[in-house]
């Protein structure tokens, strides 16, 4: 096996399993949203993200220095903090797999920010992927059922605000670093996250806070291996291997919550997968 074959196998076994904590991060949110509310969850979550992160600092990493990009730090802080907060709540209504397919819109609304707001070219290519890529939702949500509801617009309303993240890191990213930027989200995100919460608290079961920490620990490992694949493999490959996560949820949602599998969650997930790949090769020529 050549070099190239094996950091593209590295990189896509590290987006595995980015994707394998994903999943896990929805089922513990479904598994103790009827005992800890959404809020306290996103508290919980980064409070252990945030300590072993603290582990694995070095140096100059602790530094809260926002080299000039406070505005940006806090802004990206809020609205990530936002999209786990509806997030959470859209998994606790939704079924597992109908939430994971509309999170996968997060790139198509960063594209079309990029046109909207950073005025990057509408081509051809990007048009045709937008359309696919909303087209998918529609199938996922189907407006004309009210079943979804609150849930459906809350988890599109987490894409809009991840994707709002994607782009100031697209402004900002000449002067952010890897774990820092990190750092900094965590610094600001768990007291605001405390704040939010504390009008709902009730102390969380022993069971429940070790999901929590488990929960945390795998999401700072997600963003991690996400951050170290996206430097060993090409994005389209990575995309692909992500999309394990819908039959991953799918399954788990039908053994761990009787939940059935819906033929139109898994036509507008492949709509939207075809959709990411186009703007992916469409990016690969003209970067977004």
């Amino acid at each position: 096996m050549g070099f190239s074959q094996r950091r593209m196998l590295t990189g896509a076994l590290l987006m595995l399993v980015a994707s394998v904590a994903a999943v896990f991060d929805a089922v513990v949110v479904k598994l103790i949203a009827g005992e800890v509310h959404p809020f306290e969850i996103v508290f919980f979550r980064n409070l252990f993200s945030m300590l072993a992160l603290m582990l694995i600092l070095r140096g100059g990493e602790w530094s809260l220095s926002g080299n000039g990009l406070w505005g940006y730090h806090i802004a990206r802080a809020w609205l990530k903090l936002f999209a786990l907060a509806a997030a959470f709540f859209a998994v606790a209504q939704l079924p597992l797999a109908t939430a994971t397919a509309i999170a996968f819109t997060t790139p198509i609304f960063t594209v079309l920010g990029s046109i909207l707001l950073l005025r990057e070219p509408a081509k051809i290519a990007r048009l045709v992927g937008l359309v696919l890529g909303f087209l998918g939702v529609v199938v996922v949500v189907r407006p004309t059922s009210m079943a979804l509801g609150i849930g459906a617009v809350l988890a599109l309303a987490s894409a809009v605000a991840l994707s709002a993240v994607m782009l100031l890191l697209k402004v900002s990213s000449s002067r952010d670093q890897g774990k820092r930027v990190v750092w900094l989200n965590l610094v600001i995100i768990v007291p605001t996250a405390l704040a939010l919460c504390l009008p709902f608290w009730s102390w969380p079961s022993l069971p429940a806070l070790g999901l929590m920490a488990l929960q945390g620990i795998g999401g700072l490992l997600a963003q991690l291996s996400v951050t170290k694949a996206l430097r060993l493999a090409d994005a389209s490959s990575l995309v692909v291997v992500d999309f394990v996560r819908l039959p991953l949820s799918l399954m788990l949602g039908m053994m761990l919550f009787a939940e059935p599998i819906d033929s139109g969650t898994l036509l507008g997930g492949g709509l939207i997968l075809v959709a990411l790949l186009l703007l992916l090769r469409e990016a690969r020529r003209e970067p977004l």
